[in-house]
């Protein structure tokens, strides 16, 4: 039972790269086609992606409705080593998800160890902004002296938590800037997909799309949020310098919490965003632009629909089917799975002229056997098949009508060639049928009872 597990997951999360990086080339290219669109259209694009690549091992969706159609791979491994590959997986899989699992704990710990701030002693502005957003969710500010910068903790009790040295050093409008793009962080709901995207990329930690995908949503994370701060404050100047004034209070830019949405990250995404914040060419508006993840969805509904039929890049099966898919192969020209060779036993069997089937001498009757000819009739061997390996043969049978005629009568003859050849446990045969017409018949060279005899070679 683990061993089928093992087998089955391994080939799925194989085959899903190449599905998983035309999905996240697809993406890239409609944001390219769609041109310059707000961060927010992008990070849906993205994010689009992202669930499509985690889905594509997990759902095989066949067009047919019943098991998906038997393709060749182009790979066939031993089938031991999926229990390999499982387990590498699973092991740097877990270690991904006890990350995740620490980062959620110091949340936890931080959460718990903060003091709440009162609003009342608040800036009006600030309380202004804090009531107009209580609408949509319940939050707190909080205040702790762990933090560099601040942040906004979410899931089931959201808060935007400031360091206790904002709160004494920055202006009011520094204040509100910042809370405007820490309530737009729970406003979005990005507490939930960013512990989305950090569990998938422990999961899918082998899968170059995922890392790339997951690169992109966290700064067009970031980049969403200042689109909304801009769209309320309208000071793109004022808001870029207090970016700059966070990360040099952040101990050169030292990295922060995975799961907490800070105001500022690393340098080289800070860096990218106050470019964009100055950028003139920005496009304005927050709203997320429909029909660009719809068209990625659609894209990626195809995708899935087309993955049972698609041929498989790695599968895994014993050497001697690998043997018999390779032979096959070459034979035919084209890639045949294992599953599609029947199964075949070796008879013994051979050619009986159809005088000695009814107890007559082939020359009995030669104008009537001319004159009428008979269907051939299919015997059956009574020999059963040998249990042991069988050795390539190749086995000629000359038949031709009777030798008795005193006038030189043209007479086909036919040679019937049978190859057997054993791969593990099936056996390929090959029959090869040649039809010659003898035109001429010299007495001189002729053996009379050379045409009854059957000719036969091993090699």
């Amino acid at each position: 039972m683990l061993h089928t597990i093992a087998q089955i997951s391994s080939e799925r999360m194989l085959n899903c790269l190449a599905q998983g990086i035309l999905i996240a080339l697809f993406a890239w290219i409609v944001l390219r086609v769609v041109g310059r669109r707000n961060s927010g259209t992008r990070f849906a694009v993205w994010f689009c992606a992202l669930v499509a690549i985690a889905a594509s091992p997990f759902l095989r969706i066949s067009l047919t409705g019943g098991t998906p159609s038997a393709t060749s791979a182009a790979l066939t491994m031993p089938r031991d080593w999926a229990s390999y590959i499982f387990a590498v997986w699973a092991a740097f899989a877990m270690v991904g998800l006890a990350r995740v699992a620490s980062g959620l704990w110091h949340l936890l710990k931080i959460r718990r160890t903060c003091i709440a701030v009162n609003v009342k002693e608040l800036d009006p502005t600030l309380r202004s902004t804090l009531a107009e957003f209580r609408s949509v969710r319940s939050v707190e500010i909080c205040a702790s002296g762990e933090l560099h910068v601040p942040m906004a903790i979410g899931f089931f009790k959201p808060a935007v938590v400031f360091p206790s040295w904002a709160l004494s050093e920055l202006s009011a409008e520094e204040l509100n800037t910042i809370l405007l793009h820490e309530l737009a962080h729970l406003r979005r709901w990005d507490d939930w997909t960013n512990l989305a995207q950090k569990v998938l990329r422990a999961l899918f930690f082998f899968h170059p799309a995922v890392w790339w995908v997951e690169r992109r949503l966290s700064l067009e994370r970031e980049m969403a949020c200042d689109d909304i701060v801009l769209a309320q404050t309208a000071n793109p100047r004022a808001y870029a310098q207090c970016l700059v004034s966070l990360a040099e209070k952040n101990l050169l830019l030292r990295r922060g919490l995975a799961l907490a949405q800070a105001a500022v990250g690393r340098m080289r995404q800070t860096t990218q965003r106050v470019l964009q914040i100055l950028d003139a060419r920005r496009p304005g508006g927050v709203r997320v632009w429909k029909p660009a993840p719809w068209v990625v969805g659609a894209f990626s509904v195809v995708c899935l629909l087309s993955s049972s039929h698609a041929p498989k890049l790695v599968a895994f099966g014993d050497a001697a089917r690998a043997n018999e898919s390779q032979y096959s192969a070459a034979v035919s020209g084209r890639s045949v799975d294992a599953s599609e060779l029947p199964t075949a036993r070796i008879v013994s069997a051979k050619f009986v002229p159809q005088g000695e089937r009814t107890g007559q001498p082939a020359h009995a009757h030669p104008a009537k056997t001319l004159a009428q000819p008979v269907k051939p009739t299919l015997l059956k061997a009574n020999e059963p098949a040998p249990t042991k390996s069988v050795q390539d043969s190749v086995r000629v049978v000359q038949t031709s009508a009777s030798v008795e005629s005193k006038k030189a009568i043209p007479q086909p003859a036919v040679f019937v060639v049978v190859e057997g050849q054993q791969y593990g446990n099936a056996v390929v045969w090959q029959v090869s049928v040649w039809r010659i017409m003898v035109l001429e018949r010299d007495p001189r060279v002729m053996n009379p009872h050379a045409a009854q005899q059957s000719i036969s070679k091993s090699i």
